[in-house]
Formats: C-alpha cells, sequence, structure tokens
C-alpha cells in the first residue's frame, strides 16, 4: 500500500475519526462515573442528569463508529476483494509503519477506554440493582411490622381490619 495517495488519505481520515472515538468513549466514561455519584448519593436530580448525558454521549459515540465503519468500506472499495481488511488489526498488518504505529496506539487506547466503559457500566448495573433489592427489603419490612400499627381509612381514623399488607387504606 505504499505511495497511494488515496490510501493514505483514507488512513489519515480513519486515524482521525479511531481519534473522535476514543474521545467520545472518554466522555462517556466521564458521564458513567457521575451517574455513578449520583446513584450512590441518592440525588435523582443528579443522576437524572447523568442518564440524559449518557444518551447523548452514546449517539455521539455510535456516529463516530458509523464514520468508522465508512471509513473502512472506502479503504476496502480502493484495495479491492483480494485485499479486504476488517479489522484494525488487519490494517495494521498491511501499512507503512507510520500509520501501522498510529493505528496500534490507537487500538490499544480504544481496547482500554472500552474495558473501562464496561466495568463502570457493570457497577453502575450492581448498585441500581442492590439499591432496588434494598428499597424491596425495606418496603417488605415495613410491611411485616404493619401489623403493630392501626390501619388508617380515608376518613383519617384506625380502621378495625388491614387489607392484604397495607397501612393505609386505598380508597379516598
Amino acid at each position: 500500500m505504499k505511495n497511494n495517495p488515496a490510501v493514505e488519505a483514507l488512513l489519515a481520515r480513519l486515524i482521525t475519526v479511531l481519534s473522535e472515538e476514543m474521545q467520545m468513549y472518554n466522555e462517556l466514561l466521564l458521564v458513567l462515573r457521575k451517574k455513578q455519584r449520583g446513584i450512590i448519593s441518592g440525588k435523582l436530580e443528579e443522576l437524572q442528569q447523568a442518564v440524559i448525558e449518557e444518551q447523548l454521549a452514546l449517539k455521539k459515540t455510535e456516529l463516530v463508529g458509523t464514520a468508522r465503519a465508512n471509513s473502512m468500506h472506502d479503504l476496502n472499495a480502493i484495495l479491492g476483494d483480494d485485499e479486504q481488511v476488517r479489522t484494525i488489526s488487519q490494517l495494521i498488518a498491511q501499512v507503512e509503519s507510520t500509520y501501522a504505529q498510529r493505528l496500534a496506539e490507537l487500538q490499544l487506547g480504544l481496547q482500554k477506554i472500552v474495558k473501562e466503559v464496561a466495568v463502570a457500566n457493570d457497577e453502575n448495573r450492581y448498585l441500581l440493582d442492590y439499591s432496588i433489592r434494598f428499597v424491596r427489603e425495606a418496603a417488605r419490612e415495613l410491611i411485616k411490622s404493619s401489623d403493630q400499627f392501626p390501619v388508617y381509612s380515608s376518613k383519617g381514623e384506625g380502621a378495625s381490619t388491614a387489607g392484604s399488607f397495607s397501612i393505609i387504606e386505598g380508597t379516598i
């Protein structure tokens, strides 16, 4: 692939796209950590804002991923079927050392950041699951202890019989 200006232009574009992709994943990681802080602190507004930012970051990451796929497709169109390149590793093996070195650096950086994003996502999922279990158990304990307390009717008076696991009668 030496001295082909079209290939070199596409490689330069691909390197730019991969750099943008790494930047997008870094932004996503920051948002996931913000989301984690919101979950831990129990600040609903912070959590909601983090979820909105996460969705925006995911959309941007998806667009950059599409740009990367398009760059790879364009590269394959120039190379022809005999040199079909499907992965960055295959591309690294076929390009000049200056491009190969930069692509290898980007590939390692992307692999690292994607792993960090996956870990942060798993941690957030665990924290949310744990929070949900905690609330369910707390509600269950509250319902169990309701036998000690009167059940209040819609008129604000103690009722003689409790409904099925309710502390407050549901009618208004």
